[in-house]
């Protein structure tokens, strides 16, 4: 009997090590600035507006800079952490596997 309890741990450590494998194909997608309608080129109404001489927008493209490459190193952080956790599952399941042989 001592064999199911080993049974359902495999599929118990299987289904974790799955999920953990999908989980790592997930990322957040980069931070995209919307353009103005005036900063278009082809746009008939031509604005241009700084703060004492700088451009309005250059705070927020480095913002948007700087998120991105956080999320860049998040994104890779998280996949590496997901695929080593559902190594470490599918290895115990494995090993679970191998003691339900053990155990008969």
């Amino acid at each position: 009997m001592l064999w199911v309890i080993w049974l359902l741990f495999a599929v118990g450590f299987f289904a974790l090590a799955y999920y953990h494998w999908l989980t790592s194909r997930k990322f957040i997608p980069p931070l995209k600035i919307t353009t103005r309608p005036y900063k278009q080129p082809d746009s008939p109404i031509k604005v241009t507006m700084t703060i004492a001489g700088a451009d309005i927008d250059k705070p927020l493209e480095d913002f948007v800079h700087d998120f991105n490459s956080y999320l860049v190193d998040n994104n890779n952080m998280s996949r590496r952490q997901n695929i080593l956790q559902a190594c470490g599952y599918l290895l115990a399941s494995l090993t679970a596997g191998f003691s339900i042989f053990f155990t008969m």
